[in-house]
C-alpha cells in the first residue's frame, strides 16, 4: 500500500474522529480545502473506498446515522483495544503533520525514541506465531550480551522505551527486558502456550513503570496546590485518588509497589512532593536526599 493512500485514510479517519459526527457534504467540503486534494472532488466511490481503508486501518466500524445522516465512529467497548487505537492514531496524526506542513518543520519537535523500535514488529510476529525467541540481550550491569531463551507474553511501552515482558525459560522466571538493549533477535521453531491466567494488563496493574515489588504498599503523598494540578491532569498511577485539600497543600492516595522507578519519580519531584506514608518509603527518599546534598556540600 502506498503512503499517500494511506496518509488519505488517515485523513479521513482524522476527520470523523474529531467532528465525532459528520455529514459526507462537509466530508467533501473539508477534503476540498485539504492538500491532499490537489483539487479533485471525493467521488462516491472514492468516499467509500476512503472509509473501507480507514475502518480496516483503525479496526473500526464508521456507522452512517439513517436519522441525520452522519458518519461517526463506533464505540469500542474494549478498553486496551481502544488505548492502541489512540496511540496509533495520535502516531500517525504526528508524522502526518510534519510530512504536510514543510514550513513549521522547523517549530515542530517530535521526541527522539530509543532505537528499539527496530524489534517490534519481529517480537508481535513472535507473539502471534507463539514461538520462542533466541535474544541477545546487554543488560547495563553486564560485560558482555546474553543469550536469554524467551516466551514473549507483551510489549509495553514507557518514557519512551519499549520493553517486551516474556518468561525466560534459562532462568525460568517472568522477566522485562528494554528493546533498547537487544542485540540481535532469531526466531526458534520451537512452540510455547501462553498460560492462561496471565493477564498483561493486571502484571503491572499495581506498578510504576516496568518494575514490581513483593508487595502492594498504601502510599499518601503530599504535594504543593501547584504540583497537585499537574497530577489531577496526569495522574502518577490509576490508583490516584485525592483525599484532602488545604489551604497550602493537597494529599493523594495510591496503591503501588515500591520500586527503584517510583522512588527516582518522586526524587525529581524535589521539594515539590512530601512522602506521608508508609513510613519506610519516608525513610528510603529522606535518605537518598540526604546523601543527594552531601554531594554539594
Amino acid at each position: 500500500m502506498s503512503p499517500h493512500i494511506l496518509q488519505r485514510y488517515l485523513w479521513f479517519f482524522d476527520t470523523v474522529w474529531r467532528y465525532k459526527r459528520i455529514t459526507r457534504s462537509d466530508i467533501e467540503r473539508l477534503w476540498m480545502q485539504s492538500d491532499l486534494s490537489n483539487g479533485r472532488s471525493m467521488t462516491r466511490r472514492t468516499f467509500y473506498n476512503y472509509r473501507e481503508g480507514a475502518e480496516i486501518m483503525f479496526d473500526v466500524n464508521i456507522k452512517c446515522d439513517p436519522v441525520t445522516y452522519e458518519y461517526y465512529i463506533e464505540p469500542i467497548d474494549v478498553e486496551s483495544t481502544r488505548d492502541l487505537q489512540q496511540w496509533l492514531f495520535d502516531t500517525l496524526s504526528v508524522n502526518y503533520v510534519a510530512r504536510h506542513s514543510a514550513d513549521m518543520s522547523q517549530r515542530i519537535l517530535p521526541d527522539k525514541i530509543p532505537s528499539g523500535n527496530d524489534y517490534l514488529s519481529v517480537i508481535v510476529g513472535a507473539m502471534k506465531e507463539c514461538r520462542v525467541m533466541r535474544v541477545g540481550y546487554h543488560a547495563f550491569w553486564k560485560m558482555e550480551p546474553q543469550e536469554v531463551l524467551l516466551e514473549p507474553y507483551f510489549v509495553k511501552s514507557f518514557r519512551k522505551r519499549w520493553y517486551v515482558v516474556g518468561y525466560n525459560r534459562i532462568d525460568g522466571q517472568v522477566k522485562t527486558y528494554a528493546l533498547d538493549r537487544i542485540v540481535d533477535i532469531a526466531l526458534s521453531t520451537e512452540p510455547y502456550e501462553m498460560p492462561a491466567d496471565f493477564v498483561p494488563k493486571e502484571y503491572f496493574a499495581h506498578a510504576f513503570g516496568v518494575m514490581r515489588g513483593e508487595h502492594v504498599e498504601d502510599i499518601r503523598l503530599r504535594v504543593t496546590p501547584r504540583q497537585a494540578q499537574y497530577l489531577r491532569a496526569l495522574p502518577l498511577h490509576e490508583s490516584q485518588q485525592e483525599c484532602e485539600v488545604a489551604d497550602h497543600y493537597v494529599d493523594f492516595t495510591y496503591r503501588m509497589y515500591v520500586t527503584y522507578d517510583l522512588v527516582q519519580e518522586l526524587m525529581s519531584l524535589g521539594r515539590e512532593v512530601e512522602v506521608i506514608a508508609p513510613q519506610s518509603l519516608r525513610e528510603e527518599l529522606r535518605n537518598k536526599l540526604q546523601a543527594a546534598v552531601e554531594l554539594y556540600k
